[in-house]
């Protein structure tokens, strides 16, 4: 059994195996043919992943979460005992991640070899990987809605609304998330910034937000909007600028940077802002082009003597 995945996806394929309870070795080549993934099946379930869960996988993951201290080359220190079941649920959740991805792929192909599969302690149903995705999107969707598209901003709340929350029982992800929070990142760039999903990093914020450990703040650029409107045009520099070097393709940053730079006096900054702007949005080419001509003009009459 094998073909491309432009003409059967691989929920299709895994479905398919699953229904005839195959076992073998599917190897999955997508978009990026240097790295292919290779899944074990017994009796049409998922029980290996390589390389995203395999051991090494596992124990790299393990310390990034802060799971286990490094040891230099060998990774977590020997002396730390991991228990089984927590490694067991990271390999999983791994998996999951990785697979969910995988079912999106319209480029590459797929091969599957029959033969019987010895090892692997995952147990991955297709069917539940499909439900655990649907219900993955519908809680993005929900959380994007309450968080301005994931733009809203988390920071510390003040110390006295810190004191008058309600209990809280931390995982490590809070944790991570915590030692992410700056006031400056929004939601979706701490996500990426752990390599978490959007959706759970959004709800781990969500929960700190309800035991008053953080506060939302509205997205940067309606933050800069409103430092701009108050003529403290530095401040909203800063914001702007923080924003584009996490998302240099922002059109609304840059035509917002632009306003920034030329209330503050800097008509040479605001010209730059402003035709970088028209570079990521050529609909608003007459806008900008009419904006940049008023800039020359101003520091033009500046600089006569």
């Amino acid at each position: 059994m094998h073909g491309p995945l432009s003409e059967i996806g691989l929920a299709d394929v895994l479905q398919l195996l699953e229904r005839g309870r195959r076992s073998g070795l599917l190897r999955v080549v997508g978009p990026d043919p240097t790295t292919p993934r290779t899944l074990g099946l017994r009796e049409g379930r998922v029980v290996m992943l390589q390389p995203d869960a395999t051991d090494e996988a596992v124990t790299a993951g393990l310390v990034e979460r802060s799971l286990g201290p490094a040891d230099g080359a060998f990774g977590i220190d020997a002396a730390v005992v991991i228990p089984e079941a927590v490694r067991e649920a990271l390999r999983r959740r791994l998996a999951v991640r990785s697979l969910s991805r995988m079912m999106y792929w319209n480029r590459g192909r797929f091969d599957f070899e029959e033969r019987s599969i010895d090892g692997g302690s995952l147990s991955l149903s297709p069917d539940a990987i499909l439900m655990t995705m649907v219900g993955a999107e519908d809680r993005r969707a929900a959380l994007g809605a309450e968080m301005s598209g994931f733009q809203s901003v988390p920071d510390f709340a003040p110390d006295d609304l810190i004191a008058a929350g309600a209990p809280w029982t931390p995982g490590v992800l809070d944790w991570r998330v915590l030692d992410a929070v700056d006031g400056l990142r929004d939601v979706a760039t701490v996500a990426t910034l752990l390599g978490e999903p959007i959706e759970d990093v959004a709800g781990s914020i969500q929960a700190l937000v309800a035991s008053a450990i953080l506060v939302l703040s509205p997205p940067l650029i309606e933050q800069a909007r409103a430092a701009i409107e108050a003529e403290r045009f530095l401040d909203a520099i800063a914001l702007l600028r923080h924003r584009l070097a996490v998302v240099p393709d922002d059109a609304d940053a840059w035509r917002a940077l632009g306003l920034a730079e030329a209330g503050a006096g800097r008509f040479d900054a605001a010209i730059d802002a402003w035709t970088a702007w028209q570079g990521i949005d050529p609909a608003h080419l007459d806008d900008a082009s009419m904006l940049i001509h008023a800039a020359r003009t101003m520091d033009d009459a500046l600089r006569e003597p």
